[in-house]
């Protein structure tokens, strides 16, 4: 009580930024045009989480968009790649073979198939897949243990992005990159921020807690995808899956 009863409120360092000036005053810098992996929707080096109401479609659609990226293509036939470059795709359930199919799936319904194909060709090293289910690389998918701590699985993950500066990394789901009892789910975002890549988050669950820290958030829903952007505020975009590809409606 008595340290308190002398202290001079100028010497409180609690008072030293009193209210909000600071922040009213400090400008909001939102990315460049250029600045954007996918065109006015996905700015590089960003958080991104991909979510739907239910199991459908959200694989599919992560897949194509680290298609687009790694072979230049328009995403969705509208949304050009304007820094296309290196994939890592990380999937945690499906095995090799299930992904293979999808990904031969979406190279034969592509909407311009040879100008994928011949994409494909000029840059077969850009899209890397690696299948976690199949247990044949000797580590876990958990990128921090229970105490926010990274591990083996990480540090593989940081110098690989590192070595062939990659421009997206997807982790599918990521609940299943951290433990289920970990306490503070910002110490995933903490390590994932270090990473100088997009970094694509593929829930599991619609409406799972862990996945409110991003710059954007794509939900899919009956209606196409919903994109909720820190940027450029919320707005909708029309598609369909059709043939077992997510196909554009506006």
């Amino acid at each position: 009580m008595s340290i308190s009863a002398n202290m001079k409120i100028e010497e409180n360092p609690f008072a030293q930024n009193l209210g909000i000036k600071e922040w009213l005053n400090r400008p909001f810098v939102a990315p460049k045009p250029e600045e954007y992996l996918i065109d006015e929707l996905i700015p590089a080096n960003a958080l991104v989480s991909l979510q739907a109401s239910s199991v459908f479609g959200k694989t599919t659609l992560a897949t194509q968009l680290a298609m687009s990226v790694a072979f230049n293509v328009p995403f969705l036939d509208h949304f050009p790649c304007l820094q296309p470059g290196k994939v890592l795709y990380i999937n945690a359930r499906d095995t090799d073979e299930d992904s293979h199919r999808r990904f031969k799936r979406l190279g034969r319904e592509w909407p311009d198939a040879t100008a994928l194909s011949f994409r494909m060709d000029e840059n077969i090293d850009n899209f890397t897949h690696i299948s976690l289910f199949d247990e044949c690389f000797g580590v876990s998918p958990l990128l921090i243990d229970v105490s926010g701590s990274m591990t083996k699985t990480y540090a593989y993950l940081h110098k690989f992005v590192e070595y062939f500066k990659c421009k997206l990394v997807v982790l599918d789901p990521v609940e299943d990159f951290f433990p289920e009892n970990l306490k503070n789910i910002s110490e995933l975002y903490l390590k994932l921020r270090q990473i100088k890549s997009t970094v694509l988050l593929v829930a599991d669950h619609s409406r799972n807690e862990a996945f409110h820290k991003v710059e954007v958030g794509l939900a899919i829903s009956e209606n196409g995808l919903r994109v909720h952007s820190d940027y450029l505020g919320c707005r909708d975009i029309g598609m369909t899956m059709g043939a077992g590809i997510w196909f554009p409606t506006t």
